[in-house]
């Protein structure tokens, strides 16, 4: 998980992560109220909708993704880590982190949840202030924001940004096949890179 926040209290939170991260020699997820978007396309000057594309979110699969997603965050802060990602995480699954430029794989996610048990660091905040959702059939993408805190006995830091994240229904459970983590809008003033929007939550 990454954590690169122009904040110092958002780089006490990178900073335990990243010492997760070189504890396990190089890997790196409660939910409120969400809705679904369906979004209007133009083609040719003809507006359509995605509704004829995309499937109804009944307020039973809402309610099943975000348990599904907020397993899949939990998942590395438990008494076994490992066995928590390997239910909810797919084999497969594919996570870009906020501050790493490396991809990561199921396996390297588990060492890092070791690494973080190992330092204990738990986690002390988790939100998700705006969540949208789309469904495919078997398939879902959930859009968010998240406010996201962790913190051992010598430190504490809060993250918050956006992040998109794909599950799969295989039987009866939603699998997280994977997603991608930022630290929010930035733009870029008088040559630096600002971030847009409110400070990180404290």
């Amino acid at each position: 998980m990454k954590r690169t926040v122009c904040r110092s209290i958002a780089f006490v939170t990178a900073s335990l992560i990243a010492g997760a991260l070189g504890a396990a020699e190089g890997p790196a997820t409660v939910a409120s109220g969400a809705g679904t978007s369906v979004a209007g396309t133009s083609v040719a000057g003809t507006t359509s909708s995605t509704a004829a594309v995309t499937d109804a979110v009944s307020d039973e699969v809402r309610k099943e993704l975000l348990e599904a997603r907020d397993r899949a965050w939990r998942s590395f802060f438990g008494e076994n880590p490992a066995a928590a990602i390997e239910e909810i995480l797919a084999p497969g699954v594919i996570a870009i982190q906020e501050s790493s430029e490396r991809w990561e794989n199921r396996e390297r996610l588990i060492a890092l949840a070791k690494a973080m048990k190992a330092q204990n660091v738990r986690m002390l905040r988790l939100e998700f202030p705006r969540t949208e959702i789309q469904r495919f059939g078997d398939t879902a993408i959930l859009y968010y924001t998240y406010v996201f805190a962790t913190g051992n006995d010598k430190q504490s830091g809060t993250l918050a940004g956006r992040g998109t994240e794909v599950f799969v229904r295989r039987g009866d459970r939603w699998i997280d096949v994977g997603w991608h983590l930022d630290s929010g809008a930035f733009a870029l003033r008088n040559g630096e890179w600002v971030r847009v929007g409110g400070p990180v939550p404290q």
